[in-house]
Order: C-alpha cells, then sequence, then structure tokens
C-alpha cells in the first residue's frame, strides 16, 4: 500500500466523530396539589378538573373546594397565521404563490395552485451567493491549478490530526479530485501558530493583525494558513456588521455581508438576522424573504427557527408570513413547529389587557378558547400563566385560580404561585393563601410581600379569621426586616400597643415611619405619642403629615391647667360662682385627653 493512501487512512481513522443524542427529561410540576375548580362559563384548564378526581384527598389548606361545575366543552377553533398583521401603509407589491414560495419575487409564470404542502422541501440557496451553499456556508468550486496546502501542511507539521482532517476534508470537498501530497508529514517546523489562534479566541483582532504583519516581516516566505486567515476575515466582517446594525446603517450591513457570503450560514444566526431586517428596512422584500427561507430550510436549530420566524413576522408583509409558515417541520404529535406562533398575537392582546393598557383591543371568545385549546395541548406554563393574569385583571378570581393552578403543573414559574395565593386571598380563602405563601416564601420576594401583607392584615383587622402562631409571628418579623416593610412595622407596632403599651410599640411604628411614611404609621406614633403625653411630638407630626392624613387633625396637642381653665371661665363670666368654678373645674379634671384613633382599620 503507498504512503499516501496510508497518510489517507490514519486520517481518516484519527478524525472520527460519533454524534450521540441528547436526552432531556423536564419535570413540570411545582406544586401538583395546587388545583382549584373554575366558575362556570369561563375559559378554563381542563387539566385541573381531571387532577381533582384523582386528588379527593387533598388537604383543605392546599386545594380548597371551589365548586363542583364542570369544564366547558371547548369547541375545534383556528386562528389564521397572520390574521392579526396591520398591514403597512404602502405594502410592497406580491404575488399568490405556492407555499413556500417568493410573493416578493419578480413576476414569473403563475404556479398551480397547490392545496397540500409539499412534503420535502429543497434547500434553499444563500441570497448572497453566486451558486449554492451548503449547510456548513462553503460554496463548491472547481479546482484551480493548484491548491493552497499552506494549513494542511501547518496541521501536519504541528501533528494536530483533528485540524488536519478537518482542513482535508474541506479541501476534498471543494476540489473532488485533489489529493493529499505524499510529503505532507516530511516538513520540518518553522512558525508556530499556536500563540496566533490564542489572540484570535482572545477576539482581539487588531492585535492578531499586528502579530501576523510583524512574522511575515521577519520570514519573507512564511504565509499564515488560510483556516486562519479565513476565520479572521469572518471575524473582521461580522464586527463591521455590528457595528453598522447598531446605528441602523442598513445599506452598510448588506454591501459588508455582500463582500463575505461565507458569514451567512447557520453557525452565524445573528449575522443572517441582522442582514434580514437590514433586506427589509430597505424595502427588499424578495431577499429578505429568500433569507428567512434560507434558514428555514436548512438550519436545524428549534429554537432559533422559530425566533427567525418571529422576527420576520415583525418585519415582513402578511403574504410572506404565510408562505413562510408552510415551512414549519411537523412535530411527533403531527402538529406543526409553529403552531405557538400562531397565537402570537393574542398573547400580546392578552399581555396589553393584563397590563390595563386602555387602547388594548378585546379578545373574542372564539379566539380565547382555541388558544386554551392549544395551551392544553402543550402544557406551556408560560402560556397557562398569561391566561391566569388575564383572568386576574379581569377580576374574574376562579377562572383565574384555576390557570395559575394548571401553570404549576406545567411548569416551574414562582411567578404562578403568587398567582395562586393573589387569587386565594380574593376568594376569601386567606387560610389556604397562608399556608401556601408560608410555603414558598423563602423562594420569592414577591410572595415574601404576600405574607406580610397576610399577616398585617390579621393583626390590624378585627374582622379577619386568620390566626398566626407566636412561632409565624417570628417569622413575619424576621421577613419584615429584611424587607424594610414598613405595612409590616407598624402592625407590629398596634400589636404590641396592645399587648404591651406604647413605650414598646413606639420604636416599631417609628421605624415603619423611617421606611416609608403611611397612614397606620403615622397614625401609631401619634397615638403613642399622646399616651405618653408627648404633646410636643403630637404637635410636630401634625404639622408635617397633617395635609397628608387628615385624621391627626384629630389629636390635642396640650392639656388645659385646671387654675388656668378656672380663671378664664371667671374672666368670661363675671356672675359665675365658686360653685360654678368648681364644677367646672371637676368635669375638666374628668374630660379625657384624645379622642383615640384606634379604628377597625388599625386595631388588632
Amino acid at each position: 500500500m503507498s504512503s499516501r493512501y496510508t497518510v489517507t487512512a490514519l486520517l481518516l481513522c484519527s478524525c472520527a466523530i460519533v454524534f450521540t443524542p441528547s436526552l432531556t427529561t423536564v419535570t413540570s410540576s411545582v406544586a401538583a396539589d395546587l388545583t382549584g375548580r373554575p366558575a362556570v362559563g369561563a375559559v378554563v384548564p381542563a387539566t385541573g378538573m381531571a387532577a381533582l378526581a384523582v386528588m379527593p384527598t387533598q388537604p383543605a389548606a392546599i386545594a380548597p373546594d371551589l365548586g363542583t361545575t364542570a369544564a366547558p366543552v371547548l369547541p375545534q377553533a383556528s386562528i389564521l397565521p397572520g390574521a392579526a398583521q396591520t398591514p403597512q401603509a404602502a405594502e410592497p407589491a406580491y404575488r399568490e404563490v405556492a407555499p413556500g414560495e417568493n410573493p416578493f419575487a419578480p413576476s414569473a409564470p403563475k404556479p398551480a395552485a397547490a392545496s397540500v404542502v409539499p412534503s420535502t422541501i429543497a434547500p434553499a440557496a444563500n441570497p448572497f451567493g453566486s451558486s449554492a451553499t451548503d449547510k456548513a456556508g462553503t460554496a463548491k468550486a472547481a479546482a484551480p491549478s493548484k491548491v493552497d496546502e499552506t494549513a494542511l501542511r501547518y496541521y501536519a507539521k504541528t501533528r494536530d490530526l483533528k485540524r488536519l482532517g478537518a482542513e482535508l476534508r474541506r479541501l476534498k470537498a471543494l476540489y473532488p479530485g485533489w489529493e493529499a501530497s505524499e510529503d505532507l508529514f516530511n516538513q520540518s517546523t518553522a512558525i508556530d501558530e499556536q500563540p496566533l489562534w490564542d489572540i484570535y479566541a482572545a477576539g482581539d483582532l487588531p492585535r492578531l493583525r499586528a502579530e501576523l504583519a510583524r512574522i511575515a516581516s521577519s520570514n519573507p516566505e512564511w504565509k499564515p494558513s488560510s483556516d486562519l486567515m479565513e476565520k479572521l476575515q469572518m471575524a473582521e466582517t461580522r464586527k463591521l456588521i455590528e457595528r453598522a446594525y447598531a446605528r441602523a446603517a442598513w445599506a452598510q450591513v448588506i454591501s459588508t455581508a455582500q463582500q463575505q457570503p461565507q458569514l451567512l450560514v447557520c453557525s452565524e444566526m445573528n449575522a443572517l438576522w441582522q442582514v434580514g431586517e437590514a433586506l427589509a428596512k430597505t424595502k427588499d422584500m424578495a431577499r429578505a424573504f429568500d433569507l428567512y427561507k434560507y434558514v428555514l430550510t436548512n438550519c436545524d436549530e428549534p429554537a432559533e427557527r422559530l425566533a427567525t420566524m418571529q422576527k420576520a413576522s415583525a418585519l415582513l408583509p402578511a403574504a410572506g408570513i404565510t408562505s413562510l409558515m408552510a415551512l414549519g417541520r411537523t412535530m411527533p404529535d403531527g402538529t406543526s413547529e409553529f403552531a405557538s406562533f400562531t397565537y402570537d398575537a393574542i398573547r400580546k392582546q392578552m399581555g396589553a389587557l393584563s397590563e390595563g393598557d386602555p387602547m388594548a383591543r378585546p379578545i373574542s371568545g372564539a379566539d380565547l378558547e382555541a388558544f386554551a385549546a392549544y395551551v392544553e395541548t402543550s402544557q406551556s406554563a408560560t402560556d397557562a400563566g398569561l391566561f391566569g393574569w388575564y383572568y386576574y385583571s379581569q377580576k374574574q378570581w376562579e377562572p383565574a385560580h384555576a390557570w395559575f393552578a394548571a401553570a404549576t403543573q406545567y411548569g416551574n414559574d414562582i411567578k404562578n404561585i403568587e398567582g395562586v395565593i393573589l387569587s386565594l386571598r380574593n376568594l376569601g380563602k386567606l387560610d389556604d393563601a397562608y399556608a401556601l405563601a408560608g410555603r414558598f416564601a423563602p423562594q420569592s420576594d414577591d410572595i415574601r410581600k404576600e405574607y406580610i401583607e397576610l399577616v398585617s392584615a390579621s393583626l390590624t383587622d378585627k374582622a379577619s379569621t386568620l390566626k398566626v402562631s407566636e412561632e409565624d409571628l417570628g417569622t413575619f418579623k424576621t421577613y419584615v426586616y429584611a424587607a424594610k416593610s414598613a405595612l409590616g412595622a407598624q402592625a407590629l407596632g398596634w400589636s404590641v400597643l396592645e399587648d404591651k403599651g406604647p413605650a414598646e410599640a413606639r420604636p416599631l411604628f417609628a421605624q415603619s415611619a423611617e421606611w416609608g411614611p403611611t397612614e397606620g404609621g403615622i397614625t401609631g406614633l401619634a397615638v403613642v405619642a399622646s399616651r405618653l403625653k408627648n404633646y410636643a411630638q403630637v404637635a410636630a407630626l401634625k404639622q408635617q403629615y397633617g395635609d397628608e392624613f387628615p385624621g391627626l387633625k384629630e389629636f390635642s396637642t396640650a392639656q388645659p391647667k385646671k387654675s388656668k381653665r378656672i380663671v378664664q371661665t371667671v374672666q368670661v363670666s363675671a356672675k359665675a360662682s365658686a360653685t360654678d368654678a368648681a364644677a367646672l373645674a371637676s368635669k375638666d379634671k374628668r374630660r379625657p385627653l384624645q379622642k383615640w384613633l384606634y379604628s377597625k382599620e388599625y386595631a388588632r
């Protein structure tokens, strides 16, 4: 066997790559016991109803019984992709085409009507290449008179067999008739390129250029490997595109990409997205469509494909989106990979309505039912939570609770636990809300806030049925000081005032006022000052907060002296007898010093 074949066999054996599938197991339940029953007539998840049937022994504090109504039947409905798209003021002309074809391309013979999307779609060509480009972005070309073997020889000299194999395969793909030289390993090492690769890996491209020039000046016959130079040029082009994109210099983005079409490949998705946006912003819809089609027919990463579809939907007219939707791959359950994208318009509407946007359009019942059916099939925790917040904003507590509970079964988003707690509070299920808040408070600042509000209400509202143990009260105090909660501090103040008196309560009210003046905290300070006969502080509080909290006007700022009152009374009425004066003094002695503001709102 000749040495040439020995070299080839060695390279093929040493550079073999084994691919193994990535298997991921997702656990979708954080609190599977958070399940409630919805109200009649609401669009609700059937999942929650099914869970109730298999959990008859669920503790009441975790799975409250909200009724026995059955879940409504969700009709089969669909939303046409692009239905919510708003036509642009000057939408580019387009023609009717088969699904997946470019509706913005120059006129051509009209294709026959296609009612079924072809099962196989030919890979789209790189819109900037002069010939077809494969997934790796390497354009096929005829073999030149002399093949550049610089990189190949360098890798052979350094015994870098992995890169040597990759370079050998690249050259063979470019020039099928080419064979590697027999003396590939019979070379003396001259320049070590590893420091140059280290500079490249660090991203310091100007320094790399300077180092290349320095080495070349000392070694006139030396040439850097083609692999290094190609990667350097692509990195420099990538930087130029990013800078032009940041300045919205769309024409420069496009012209730079045209100079380096090898950059527009699946491994450079960000560059593809930036160039696609530049084409759309310059109204070149035909080439923008081709670029997005190239991604959807050549690139395999599901998240990048969906993101490409979302970006295209924000830039292309509805005709282009409808055509691109046909390029979606079929999932194992028979749905399109872009089924989720179909409901993006409804998601935006629901989000706007949840935030109270007065310009948000109402959503039809049919659209909500179709989206709900999709969410139950996809078991998306994010979408189920979106339904929960939507109904919560509409003050429909029961369907909100049902959707939040379903969301906790679909995924691990702590915000959905918060939604369960809030909806339970509004349903009057305070014990259930309190149990969940105490359970998940260590995991979320927002849930700790809910916990503080629940306990504060139990301490300051006489009508509250929620009972807090001494142990939980200690936990509550810890959370109050960690969160610097003015509400929690003043609630503790009222509780201590009732049990231990004004001296013990004063520091708590003062702390509440320091963290944030509230009516309860400032009123508590006034009550404490009055009981301790510190009328100067009462006067100061009225001066500072009287306009903000009108209730402070009811407080007295001084205690009249008996002798002064008697003298004043006698002077006012010369006919007043000593008996009248004595009676007046006696009456004044019994007169209350303060009309307390210890109302239901601030009482225990």
